[in-house]
């Protein structure tokens, strides 16, 4: 595991001026849902939006911003991190109904808090949040969605703070989103999101929230170490179809191997590494391309620095 030597220095540059936590060398691995990583350089954990806007203003200029949510989407190699990792925490997970079926809330909060939230107040439309992990400010900058309905589809507006600490109001007209991307900047932080759904039932939304869930758990290997969808779907196509028909299913590198639930999955059995998991979906990406022609995307998001995948 590799240690920054620099970041005890940073850390203290950095104590005399916020509030929140700042935990230098720190390790990422049980952060992330595959239980791999190595460390964060610094880690911040800011105390409220203040406290986040200050350390944006007086980071050392070059100083990388790397945002990691909930981290369930997400690979941190095995060398981790360099400069300063956040992590949004309570002060960013407030909720509150406004008028029209409309909700703003912190960037931090579950997307499942919300769904139950939604049920609550009779809000309906926001069922699939129920079975999408991570937070809605992740959610918002990578257009997740499920069950054939996406974030975008529900966007109102959203704050983002830029690497510089200024705040910008976006709204949906302003933002270009597409299959689980938008034009949100990597290093920008969404920290409040404005929401709207419709008037509904709790009996429907019940409903709807249940048969989503049976859906995931009997497709998906929610139990297991991983990242949620390795790939993202080519148009037209199903990733894991394609998986299969490359004859990938089998497929394993060290404790690394592919979701016999899911192909599209792939899940850490035991102690698979960073490099592992990211050299089984090189490999996989390389014979679907060798025996279809299609080049698969990657949806998990690859952070930090690792070995070198040579194929």
């Amino acid at each position: 595991m590799k240690f920054w030597p620099n970041a005890t220095k940073l850390a203290e540059h950095l104590k005399n001026n916020v509030k929140g936590k700042i935990l230098p060398n720190h390790s990422l691995k049980n952060l992330t849902w595959f239980k791999v990583g190595g460390t964060a350089e610094i880690l911040f954990i800011p105390e409220d939006f203040d406290d986040l806007v200050t350390l944006l203003k007086i980071k050392p200029k070059g100083t990388n911003i790397t945002i990691i949510g909930n981290a369930s989407n997400l690979l941190v190699r095995d060398d981790g991190i360099p400069g300063i990792v956040i992590i949004l925490g309570k002060s960013f997970s407030y909720i509150q109904k406004l008028k029209n079926n409309e909700i703003v809330c912190g960037g931090s909060l579950q997307n499942k808090k919300l769904s139950s939230y939604a049920l609550k107040n009779n809000i309906g439309g926001l069922a699939f949040l129920s079975n999408i992990p991570g937070t809605i400010g992740g959610s918002v900058k990578m257009n997740s969605g499920a069950h054939g309905y996406q974030i975008s589809d529900i966007l109102i507006k959203v704050n983002i703070l830029d690497s510089n600490g200024d705040l910008m109001e976006r709204s949906l007209s302003d933002l270009i989103f597409e299959y689980r991307k938008s034009s949100i900047t990597d290093e920008s932080i969404c920290v409040s999101v404005n929401i709207r759904g419709h008037l509904s039932t709790r009996e429907k939304i019940l409903k709807e929230i249940s048969s989503f869930k049976s859906q995931r758990i009997s497709s998906q290997p929610i139990t297991e170490k991983t990242g949620g969808s390795t790939f993202k779907n080519p148009t037209d196509r199903k990733a894991w179809q394609l998986i299969q028909e490359a004859g990938c299913a089998d497929m394993s590198v060290g404790d690394a191997c592919i979701s016999k639930l899911h192909s599209n999955f792939i899940i850490n059995r035991g102690h698979a590494n960073a490099h592992q998991i990211e050299l089984l979906g090189e490999n996989v990406r390389k014979v679907v391309m060798e025996k279809t022609g299609v080049d698969l995307e990657w949806e998990i998001r690859r952070l930090g620095y690792g070995p070198s995948i040579n194929l």
